[in-house]
């Protein structure tokens, strides 16, 4: 008998672990046209900021055109069938107007097709990458093109050339965001100063680093008399109640109040390129401590 009431209870376990696994959020996904293919527009330029190079994407003309706009459209819609939900670039960029409001995912689909000839005919060559939107990490690729075809629309060619790499690509997804949910998501924190840090101020944060990230997981990587460089610092996926995303802003939002305990003036500051940003730095932390 108590074997049979061990078993039992450990099915229902494994019943309650399933029931929980299969009740997990997806990850938030938006589909972006990746910078090739927007240089292939015409629609990426080049800026200089004191030697280092910074492209702008130029998002708002490129769903002027159509074959573009349709194609995001359809890589949307299947990802939206295998329960993955998605946010709109277009509708995204229509509400951010004039507002610094960043976009809130956990994965860009970075979008890359052309048309190759064959005789009469069209072969449409695609990529498609998963980057975290976090560390800016490739977390899944795929590549493929559609059979030789003539007279069929480019969204017709890609639903071809996708359809048998799609559900392959959503697992790999699924895989990565089943370790977030268990390692943590990424991130970096930055503190620096004008004038020299106190010296105990890195055992206070690597004191709070190991209390708040997914099993301690963090790396001290560098520590002089003005600054501290911290990477690879896991964050849980969500807030203790489980209802809120977290980012590196509001993870890092109980340090600053530390800190500010400690008597330090301590201020969190946007990271480079958060007033809109389709990725790369909702992982990013930075406090000026004056």
């Amino acid at each position: 008998m108590k074997y049979i009431h061990n078993l039992l209870l450990a099915v229902g376990l494994v019943m309650i672990s399933i029931q929980a696994f299969s009740q997990a959020k997806k990850p938030q996904l938006v589909v972006v046209p990746s910078d090739a293919l927007m240089n292939q527009m015409g629609l990426l330029q080049t800026t200089d900021d004191m030697g280092e190079v910074n492209y702008v994407q130029d998002y708002k003309n490129a769903f002027l055109d159509t074959d573009l706009k349709a194609c995001i459209s359809k890589i949307s819609e299947m990802f939206n069938d295998r329960g993955f939900p998605l946010t709109m670039l277009e509708a995204q960029l229509r509400n951010a107007q004039g507002r610094n409001i960043p976009i809130t995912i956990d994965l860009r689909l970075e979008l890359n097709y052309k048309i190759n000839k064959q005789g009469p005919r069209d072969i449409l060559y695609f990529e498609l990458s998963a980057i975290d939107a976090y560390s800016s990490k490739q977390v899944a690729a795929t590549s493929g093109q559609s059979k030789p075809a003539i007279g069929e629309t480019k969204v017709n060619l890609l639903q071809e050339a996708v359809i048998d790499k799609i559900d392959k690509f959503a697992s790999d997804l699924d895989i990565y965001f089943e370790s977030l949910a268990q390692f943590g998501r990424e991130s970096r924190l930055t503190i620096e100063s004008e004038e020299p840090l106190p010296d105990d101020l890195i055992d206070i944060v690597e004191e709070w680093l190991a209390a708040n990230c997914v099993n301690g997981t963090f790396s001290t990587d560098n520590i002089e008399d003005n600054i501290i460089q911290i990477s690879q610092a896991m964050m849980p996926l969500y807030n203790a109640n489980g209802t809120r995303s977290l980012d590196a802003r509001n993870f890092y939002r109980p340090l600053l109040n530390v800190l500010k305990n400690q008597g330090l003036n301590a201020r969190q500051v946007a990271s480079k390129n958060t007033s809109f940003s389709v990725g790369g730095t909702l992982g990013d932390g930075h406090f000026i401590i004056e």
